[in-house]
């Protein structure tokens, strides 16, 4: 059984080769990313079948934790998705349901989970190669709370600092709030220096209580005392700056 996953970014689809013919992928994921609001029990995601061949997909829900900088996932009980399996005629529409069975959240914190939706292949081809899976797609869930905070309040509840080790300079950054914090357009700003772009689009997300770390490419000597960093938060850019930790001597 398969217990843990290493994951990046907000949706990843990825082709495998499952034969010597290649073929178009044809399944499409909508939304990209659902929220569970109270009271809210069940949400909505639609495949389709943009192919001219039918198609079998596989949803299987995970519980979204970050350890040593990186995403895991861990089965879970808590979200299920029906139907679990399904089969798409071309250009057909399936809607999954997503159920929340665990609605209690006592902490009042943001809680994670990721849905991941793949293509199979059809039978005759899994049993000729021992390939499992032909496309791949990662759906980021979230669990609110109430009252969401804006994007400068989840901003304010990161702290950033530049860290360093055998295989180089890391941006790290470490949410101490209880909202999770998708981070992109992320610029470091030396003191009297030129802008560093570190992502140009999404760079990933920091969830709550746990730290993220991503490498730069770049030397040290670009990041003086009074490097700061401008980002955006969950798609809105944040007009302030915040101050990155220098590297330890």
């Amino acid at each position: 059984m398969i217990t843990r996953f290493q994951i990046r970014g907000l949706v990843a689809a990825v082709p495998l080769v499952v034969c010597r013919t290649v073929v178009a992928a044809g399944l499409q994921v909508s939304p990209t990313g659902l929220e569970f609001l109270p009271p809210s029990p069940a949400q909505g995601l639609r495949l389709t079948n943009t192919g001219s061949d039918a198609l079998h997909a596989q949803v299987r829900v995970f519980h979204w934790t970050q350890a040593n900088g990186k995403d895991v996932l861990t089965p879970t009980q808590a979200l299920v998705a029906s139907p679990p399996m399904l089969s798409l005629a071309p250009g057909a529409q399936q809607l999954v349901r997503v159920i929340r069975l665990d609605a209690a959240n006592p902490s009042g914190a943001e809680d994670a989970y990721r849905l991941l939706v793949d293509e199979l292949p059809p039978p005759e081809e899994r049993k000729e190669t021992g390939v499992r899976y032909v496309l791949r797609y990662s759906i980021p869930v979230f669990m609110a709370p109430a009252d969401p905070p804006d994007a400068a309040a989840i901003a304010g509840a990161l702290h950033w600092s530049l860290r360093q080790d055998d295989k180089g300079i890391f941006l790290q950054a470490k949410n101490t709030g209880a909202f999770h914090a998708q981070l992109s357009e992320v610029s470091l700003l030396p003191l009297g220096g030129v802008p560093v772009q570190v992502s140009a689009g999404l760079l990933g997300y920091v969830l709550p209580g746990m730290t993220m770390r991503w490498p730069l490419k770049l030397g040290t000597a670009r990041f003086p005392t009074g490097t700061r960093l401008k980002f955006s938060i969950n798609g809105k850019p944040i007009d302030q700056t915040f101050a990155v930790d220098d590297l330890p001597l």
